[in-house]
């Protein structure tokens, strides 16, 4: 599967975001749902994409906000890792799903 011109599902419990590939550096995402309350924050970000082994990559970038990010997708499994850090330092990770939205 290549994931570039493709938009995912990201369901994290806490929160839903919809990951839109634009191209090997671009990806938008909208977080549309915060903790059981409907969102729609949109940002585009420059990533770094790597294929770890077919349909496994790591994808890491920095927010606006100043929060880095780096996400393990497995979409053989359908399952996310997330990590990121605050600007004021503070960690948190994730595990979610990861599907495929079709048009």
């Amino acid at each position: 599967m290549n994931i570039i011109g493709n938009r995912f599902l990201v369901d994290f419990g806490m929160a839903k975001a919809i990951l839109h590939f634009q191209s090997e550096t671009s990806l938008m995402f909208t977080i549309t749902e915060k903790d059981g309350k409907a969102a729609n924050e949109t940002e585009t970000v420059a990533i770094k994409l790597t294929e770890l082994r077919p349909q496994l990559y790591m994808a890491t970038w920095k927010e606006k906000n100043g929060n880095t990010i780096t996400q393990v997708q497995d979409y053989e499994n359908e399952v996310i890792y997330s990590n990121w850090t605050l600007p004021g330092g503070e960690f948190n990770n994730v595990k979610g799903t990861i599907k495929q939205v079709h048009k």
